[in-house]
């Protein structure tokens, strides 16, 4: 996977097409697809869409039957979500790749996350970026030439693993402890590869490595069920609040 270099010059993971003559030769000429294309998946991964099934594209929409959305606009996170789901009408190739499949993962997150970089970049007075701390201070110096200074990007807070992101995260965990006190139970809950749900779901032949989505899912669903009964339940006694977070292993969990 190629990715731009961020202070280069403007581009994007593009799919090169070379172009063939009527005898068979590769000519000079070639193409270029965006990854938001719908030819983009299937000329990028050829052996896990055998059928050429097309992939995200902007004229996608979610079914509205009952007329209760407002925005039926299929997003590319939302399409590559439900790729990632096995069907049984649908061939399992993609699920059967081991090392293609985490590669199609990783490019799926990455056409996802340029989407919505390319989009702030693009939409910086929606963001109101002018009125970030710092900025206007910069333009206001009067021995800076503003030329010199380049285009600089804001990311908001909304922005998953941003700098004022995790900022955001860190002021709000603080005000927790300042509030209610120092923590009284620090829990550690780790991922099990052995999980009967794991291994149910598992093809034949496979282990829960060759299947990161499945492994991420169930933990993801007994996270949610950890959170439910130290709340609800109050497991460990009356809740008052939380701080917790994910840490991916580089084992594979």
């Amino acid at each position: 996977m190629i990715i731009p270099e961020e202070y280069g010059s403007k581009g994007f993971r593009d799919l090169v097409l070379a172009q063939r003559e009527n005898g068979g030769a590769i000519s000079n000429r070639f193409s270029t697809i965006n990854p938001n294309h719908a030819l983009y998946l299937p000329l990028h991964s050829v052996p896990l869409f055998p059928y050429g099934e097309p992939g995200w594209h902007w004229g996608r929409q979610l079914q509205n039957q009952e007329g209760n959305r407002q925005n039926t606009r299929m997003s590319p996170g939302s399409f590559y979500r439900f790729r990632l789901h096995t069907c049984s009408d649908k061939p399992r190739t993609l699920f059967q790749v081991e090392k293609p499949f985490q590669q199609f993962v990783v490019d799926a997150w990455a056409v996802c996350d340029q989407n919505k970089l390319s989009w702030l970049r693009s939409h910086q007075k929606n963001i109101r970026s002018d009125l970030y701390k710092g900025l206007v201070d910069i333009m206001h110096v009067g021995d800076v030439n503003v030329d010199e200074v380049g285009k600089r990007i804001d990311l908001p807070s909304s922005y998953v693993r941003g700098d004022r992101f995790m900022q955001q995260l860190y002021q709000d965990s603080m005000a927790i402890v300042r509030h209610f006190g120092k923590p009284s139970l620090f829990i550690t809950f780790t991922a099990n590869p052995n999980w009967i749900k794991i291994q149910q779901e598992l093809l034949r032949n496979q282990t829960a490595a060759d299947r990161p989505d499945l492994v991420a899912r169930v933990f993801n669903l007994k996270l949610k069920d950890l959170l439910n009964q130290i709340r609800h339940k109050e497991v460990f006694g009356p809740w008052l609040g939380w701080v917790w977070t994910i840490e991916y292993q580089k084992r594979g969990l």
